[in-house]
């Protein structure tokens, strides 16, 4: 079980975003077959919907990626999925450095 965050869903289906290098991101690359859990609380349901998942496209992962906030973009691009942190400054001062790098840029 994973959590995540269904960002859209609509005729086509459920879509979430995860990094592709995690953990999860492999194991539903390996394996396709998923089951989205949710409540839905004006109804007092569990709802359960299973089924295959498909890896967006590059342009969809890309737009979404840009529609994040700025510092969201930069967690997301310093983090390295499993990997062990020495402490808080490390990630901090990574954070600067790279928003210094990229400062300006979209």
């Amino acid at each position: 079980a994973r959590y995540v965050l269904c960002k859209q869903f609509d005729n086509e289906g459920f879509r979430f975003f995860t990094n592709f290098e995690s953990r999860k991101g492999k194991e539903l690359e390996q394996n396709p077959n998923a089951a989205l859990t949710f409540y839905w609380p004006i109804y007092n349901r569990q709802v359960r919907i299973e089924g295959d998942i498909e890896k967006l496209s590059d342009t969809e992962s890309l737009e979404y990626f840009h529609s994040r906030p700025k510092a969201s973009q930069i967690s997301a691009a310093i983090s390295e999925q499993s990997a062990v942190v020495p402490d808080r400054n490390f990630l901090i001062e990574k954070f600067a450095s790279f928003e210094k790098q990229f400062q300006g840029q979209q």
